[in-house]
């Protein structure tokens, strides 16, 4: 009998000096805006907003291999947003989920990984990921953060 794997991620929860305003799923381009959960970080735990199928933030950092958690706040929808104009609406979803201010995957033997993606629109995305012991999902008010179901580690 095969054993369930499932990782929590912990989550360090910052106060931003000015928070950035609020946005929504839909303001977010292309497959980012339809994930397989999703949930606006508040203030304070009971201020969290569930968006999308689960209750709260600990149902989304809970992963299971092939999921992934990514975290955007308003500047990083924002930028996200003008590179798919700039494609034409024709951007890779890797191109922009690197936008992400954070990628944390688990994969199929459990290990969980980092995803260093680093372009700024400066040339083509190159997604590494790098195997982690441990790994801090660290999120402000009004950020959102998304998780991907069914994802593969080698686009």
């Amino acid at each position: 009998m095969a054993s369930k794997i499932e990782i929590q991620v912990p989550v360090e929860r910052q106060k931003a000096a000015q928070a950035a305003g609020n946005f929504e799923l839909a303001d977010l381009p292309g497959a980012l805006a339809t994930p397989s959960a999703a949930v606006r970080v508040g203030k304070a735990v009971k201020q969290d907003k569930a968006l999308k199928t689960v209750r709260s933030l600990n149902g989304i950092t809970k992963l299971s291999p092939g999921q992934v958690i990514a975290n955007y706040g308003k500047s990083e929808s924002k930028w996200a947003s003008a590179y798919q104009k700039r494609r034409a609406g024709a951007a890779e979803f890797h191109e922009l989920l690197s936008y992400a201010r954070q990628i944390i995957g688990l994969d199929s033997s459990g290990q969980l990984l980092i995803c260093l993606m680093g372009h700024a629109g400066q040339g083509p995305c190159i997604p590494l990921w790098v195997p982690r012991e441990e790994v801090t999902l660290t999120v402000q008010p009004n950020d959102i953060i998304l998780r991907f179901d069914d994802m593969t580690f080698d686009w």
